[in-house]
Order: C-alpha cells, then sequence, then structure tokens
C-alpha cells in the first residue's frame, strides 16, 4: 500500500494485555468510550467488529502504534539485548 499518515497516535504500556491495545483502537474507531464489549467480541466474535467498522465507514482509521514503531531497546536501554 502507499503510504499515509496517521490520525492518531497510541501508545502501550508492556504491563497491560496486548488485547486491550487493540480493543481501545477499535473502541476509538467505532466511537466508544470503553473497551470491555469490544474486548470480548475480539475473543468470540471478531466479524462483529469488523461488520460495524465497515458499515461505519472507520476501515481507513490510521493509527500509529508505539509499541511497533519505536525500537525501545535502543531508546530507552541503549541497546538491543
Amino acid at each position: 500500500g502507499k503510504r499515509v499518515r496517521p490520525m492518531k497516535m497510541v501508545t502501550h504500556n508492556w504491563g497491560n494485555l496486548f488485547c486491550d491495545l487493540v480493543a481501545s483502537i477499535i473502541a476509538d474507531a467505532l466511537d466508544e468510550y470503553s473497551f470491555d464489549l469490544i474486548s470480548m467480541l475480539l475473543v468470540h466474535d471478531i466479524s462483529i467488529l469488523e461488520q460495524q467498522l465497515i458499515q461505519l465507514g472507520r476501515m481507513s482509521r490510521t493509527y500509529w502504534i508505539c509499541a511497533f514503531s519505536v525500537n525501545q531497546h535502543a531508546s530507552i536501554c541503549g541497546g538491543n539485548p
């Protein structure tokens, strides 16, 4: 695909569940204030979330997720382990 600018930046606390990070991003895309139900749907029926995102035209929203984009070992620890 082509390069696009992210609409929002998301950070991740490594003490939290990765599923909660994904659920919170989907909650933001759906303009929800809580991600509890979304977290459950990610595990049990992700197709419902996909249908909602498509119906609302939210599949093209872009997010910069620093956990994937920043080499934290190099920037925090001074090098890779």
